[in-house]
């Protein structure tokens, strides 16, 4: 998968904590990776008076962070942060990063957050792209016994209902809603995984492909 072209203008600020940040709007790509992350385990955090990107993956996961902090390189200036995260008493090997602060994560904060809590936009249908689905999916994506679910815990039911509704009437794409945990999750079955497959596997980096491949054999 090619990385993005950023294309910025010669323009720049100084933000609040001193450090500079371009004040220009993201590229096409650059969006559809931010509303993917959004979708998935990213957050867009107030620090000053604008907000900044953190980006979190487990270790194994490092290409899909190294992607994305390809991505947002020009918002950058740290390197990719190896630690150990615990929990329960275990050591969880992990990799991020934050972006310096910039007005343009602060509107998308404004755009995906009511009351500090990260919600799903009215508007997500017209938000969603190829590439942001793609993000999404290797985000929170996980193989089924026949299909791929979306692991959507962190929104509430109608918000996962606005999710289906997007990839039905944005990518004729069928995806049901489960339980799970006492929260709601998304499942594309077998009949529209080769149709979504079509949209987000141009997309998808080769170590994170077996999220795709349903573990066949069983009923779902």
């Amino acid at each position: 998968m090619s990385h993005p072209k950023v294309i910025l203008r010669d323009v720049h600020t100084d933000n609040a904590e001193g450090s500079r940040s371009f004040d220009v709007d993201l590229s096409p790509d650059q969006e559809s990776v931010l509303i993917g992350t959004l979708l998935g385990d990213g957050c867009l955090a107030m620090h000053g008076h604008h907000a900044r990107l953190h980006v979190k993956h487990k270790a194994a996961h490092r290409s899909l962070a190294e992607f994305k902090r390809s991505t947002f390189e020009s918002y950058l200036s740290m390197a990719l942060h190896e630690f150990d995260q615990r929990l329960g008493g275990k050591r969880y090997p992990c990799v991020q990063f934050v972006t310096r602060t910039s007005p343009v994560f602060t509107h998308w904060r404004r755009r995906f957050y009511v009351d500090g809590r990260k919600q799903i936009p009215d508007d997500i249908t017209d938000l969603l792209t190829p590439l942001a689905i793609a993000v999404w999916s290797m985000d929170d994506g996980s193989a089924d016994h026949c299909g791929v679910t979306i692991q959507t815990h962190s929104f509430d039911h109608d918000e996962v209902e606005r999710l289906a509704r997007a990839l039905s009437e944005g990518f004729d794409i069928v995806a049901t809603i489960r339980a799970n945990k006492g929260r709601s999750i998304l499942y594309i079955g077998k009949q529209s995984l080769p149709a979504f497959g079509s949209i987000v596997r141009p997309f998808i980096l080769e170590d994170l492909e077996y999220k795709l491949e349903p573990r066949r054999g069983l009923t779902p």
